[in-house]
């Protein structure tokens, strides 16, 4: 984004007629043109190189303001630094003309100070960043000087941190969907498992090794059932995970634990155009055991929502015998691992069904489903003239005493759903507490924390699972706010230098907004509670209570919908089915069903029904989960990977300005 006005000093003098300059130009970022006209208070500006993108015709500029132009110095125009703070000048546009310069050579990672900048190269097999060179780092000492800046090197550093200080660290990767985030944290992982064996007995060694192994044979599993494809990224994370890599005194690695965050759920059942739902669907209709899970064609199902099937060169059914093996490795029994599958087919089944409406307020199972009800039944293990009793009617609690009521057809559906939902979220869950007890040593003297979140989203359409990302995007942004500018206002008033008249970017207000009790999430929540509460309802009293807000704002001709301004973006969020989703109840006769399930993993997937536990809200249980995240990143030392989708083609060198 352009720098604003009271960030930047322009000094007028370098800007007159003729001058080359960087400038601002809304599908190119900062290019390079030469001033035509400067009136005092607008420059108007005559674009001639793309400086860091080579797409689409550039624009004039016109009327633009002291903070969407820079003066170019070209004897510094093309230097290139591994860590961009040596720039002579340091500019926005100067750090975007050096990291294009140095990625159109294949160089994608760079440092800014502290930071690590990954840029997705969508090559694989750059001769110096290929597995074979990481023993040059494992050589170095306790700080990388002598190589290249990479996601090694911030490992490296992290790991020797840790045995020096003797305190915790933790590793935030961040980034959009698609910019390499799961990558980047796989990469580290493996490199903290190579430096933690490279000293100590053959014994020592092995026992790391082993757990590393272990680690990463959590990946398959992780990635199956907690990914999917987007129209940004093929293996796009569609949850949160932190994970906990435990050392012990002497520095080797001893176990690890993660800690699932906010699968989003709405992908369990459908899907937005050209994307899929999560990949274990794919995998076990195109595995080698479909026919044991009675499932058929693959376009059938609703893994064709989206109107995509398939992902380029993606093998899905070999994918399903890699996720067989990994289960194997992380100490999955036979049965268990029937179980797993057992539950994804029998979703594929289930949403199949279709429903008739009798009149405006109750419904019935169409005659024609009534054999995918049977296979679903038969794959989870349950009755199913339960589930013909329960689909289509629901039990209400009065005064009176039990009373009960048909659903129309929408909220058979949603009931139908609630329970897929449930029931896929609660087996992905159980997936993840085996795994910990595999790789889980109790915790080790110090850990380093991985936190491999999703990115900033901003689409055509965002909604509730949006909102509760980009919270968690904002959040992370406000500690790194605090934290980089808090040490470097420190260092610069131990230096001497007055900073009396510097302000440092602040998103509190923008939480405040999300997360205060007036604030969208708390209103929210007070209208779930409401007996009659709804949509409009929740979106009337967010735009009423919070009107004079300016991170707020409505568009004029949008629908149902509000626009937040995140520091990253202004988002435009569609309120529809949003209570539904932030409840997210699955009734107690329907936990009833599953829970009498005949296979003992399937059985355990769900608790048994209380009425007299407190209802906690969908967004309340995140915004919980988030502040346990945070207090425990707070207790480390952070580090930060950066890493920058260049353009969205996922093809090599190519960049997009916008």
């Amino acid at each position: 984004m352009p720098p604003k006005s009271n960030e930047e000093k322009l000094n007028r003098d370098l800007c007159k007629p003729g001058a080359v300059v960087f400038y601002w130009e809304k599908d190119h970022a900062w290019s390079i043109g030469k001033v035509t006209e400067d009136n005092g208070k607008f420059f108007k500006v005559q674009g001639h190189d793309y400086n860091a993108t080579k797409k689409g015709d550039l624009a004039p500029g016109t009327k633009l303001g002291e903070d969407k132009i820079w003066p170019v110095r070209e004897d510094v125009l093309d230097e290139d630094f591994n860590d961009l703070l040596d720039l002579t000048v340091l500019h926005d546009a100067t750090i975007q003309r050096c990291l294009y310069l140095r990625y159109m050579k294949d160089v994608v990672y760079s440092n800014i100070g502290a930071i690590v900048v990954a840029l997705n190269p969508w090559n694989f097999k750059i001769p110096w960043y290929m597995d074979d060179q990481m023993p040059k780092y494992l050589a170095e000492g306790e700080v990388i000087k002598e190589n290249r800046p990479h996601s090694w090197a911030q490992a490296h550093n992290t790991y020797f941190d840790l045995l020096r200080d003797g305190a915790d660290q933790c590793i935030l990767i961040s980034g959009e969907s698609g910019a390499g985030k799961t990558e980047a944290a796989k990469i580290v992982m493996k490199y903290l498992g190579a430096i933690s064996c490279k000293s100590g007995t053959e014994e020592q060694k092995m026992g790391a090794k082993q757990v590393a192994f272990n680690i990463n044979q959590a990946s398959p599993i992780l990635e199956g059932f907690g990914n999917a494809k987007t129209v940004r990224n093929d293996n796009s994370s569609r949850f949160g995970k932190f994970m906990k890599v435990q050392f012990n005194g002497d520095g080797f690695l001893c176990g690890a634990f993660t800690i699932k965050y906010l699968l989003e759920k709405s992908r369990i059942v459908t899907a937005s155009p050209n994307e899929r739902v999560y990949h274990a669907f794919y995998l076990v209709l195109d595995g080698r055991d479909a026919g044991k899970y009675e499932l058929g064609k693959i376009d059938n199902y609703h893994t064709n929502a989206g109107g995509c099937v398939k992902i380029p060169g993606v093998d899905d059914g070999d994918d399903y015998r890699i996720c067989l093996e990994a289960m194997q490795n992380c100490g999955f029994s036979d049965e268990e691992q029937d179980g797993i599958w057992r539950v994804v087919a029998g979703i594929c089944h289930l949403l199949q069904v279709k429903y008739d409406d009798i009149d405006g307020d109750s419904s019935k199972i169409d005659p024609g489903s009534t054999v995918v009800v049977e296979k679903c039944c038969k794959m989870w293990q349950v009755k199913s003239d339960e589930f013909f009793q329960e689909a289509c009617s629901t039990v209400m609690a009065t005064r009176d005493g039990p009373v009960t009521k048909t659903l129309n057809k929408v909220k058979a559906v949603d009931n139908r759903d609630a329970l897929v939902k449930t029931v896929y979220d609660n087996v992905f869950s159980w997936e993840v507490l085996a795994i910990n007890k595999l790789t889980d040593q109790g915790g080790g003297k110090n850990f380093v924390g991985l936190l491999d979140i999703f990115g900033f989203e901003d689409f055509e359409y965002n909604t509730f699972e949006q909102i509760c990302i980009n919270l968690a995007n904002e959040t992370l942004q406000h500690h790194y706010n605090n934290y980089i500018f808090t040490r470097d206002m420190a260092e610069c008033k131990a230096e001497g230098i007055d900073v009396t008249e510097v302000t440092c970017p602040d998103n509190m207000p923008c939480l405040l907004l999300m997360t205060a009790k007036t604030g969208i999430f708390g209103l929210l929540d007070d209208e779930c509670n409401m007996g009659k509460g709804s949509d409009s309802g929740f979106l009337a009293k967010v735009l009423d209570i919070n009107k004079k807000n300016e991170f707020l704002s409505v568009k004029k001709l949008a629908k149902n919908s509000f626009v937040v301004h995140h520091y990253a973006a202004a988002v435009n969020y569609t309120v529809e089915g949003w209570l539904d989703k932030n409840r997210d109840t699955l009734k107690p006769a329907m936990k009833h069903f599953v829970r009498a399930s005949a296979h003992p993993l399937i059985a355990s997937l769900i608790d048994p029904p209380n009425e007299n536990e407190k209802k906690v809200t969908v967004g309340g249980f995140f915004r919980s989960q988030l502040a346990s995240l945070m207090a425990l990143i707070n207790s480390t030392n952070p580090h930060w990977i950066r890493c920058v989708k260049p353009h969205p083609a996922k093809k090599p060198l190519m960049v997009d300005g916008k």
